[in-house]
């Protein structure tokens, strides 16, 4: 099968499993292409302009924050204007040098945890994902 007809495949099948896609859809301003998509296949146009369309509708479920619903693989793409580079996650980590396995969120609290075997605070650790 050509990549094109599993594309429309796929949102074949969620559109039969789903009866909230369409309307998700809409709300993710995408009505019209999914729309142009539907009329394509109806006409039987597999072609570039179906490719496109299929396109611009996962982009905007991406934004919406589904995904996209018409490839089976999921690619990292990163929103436009959150700049470079890859999120921080920061923990409390335990501060001794081989540390123990406790880890607790960083919360809005001013202080941090204590570690109970030192009596000292725990550090602070980024980790880059």
């Amino acid at each position: 099968m050509d990549g094109l007809a599993e594309r429309v495949g796929n949102l074949c099948a969620l559109l039969g499993a789903d009866d909230d896609l369409s309307g998700y859809v809409e709300q993710a301003g995408a009505g019209e292409t999914l729309a142009a998509v539907v009329d394509a296949l109806g006409r039987g146009e597999y072609g570039a302009a179906l490719e496109r369309d299929l396109d611009a509708l996962d982009e905007a479920m991406a934004r919406f924050g589904l995904g996209a619903v018409t490839t089976s693989e999921r690619v990292y793409r990163p929103v436009a204007g959150t700049g470079g580079g890859h999120p921080v996650v920061q923990a409390w980590a335990c501060p001794l040098l081989r540390r123990c396995g406790r880890v607790e969120p960083v919360t809005r609290e001013s202080a941090p945890p204590v570690c109970a075997a030192l009596g000292t605070a725990m550090a602070l650790v980024r980790v880059p994902t």
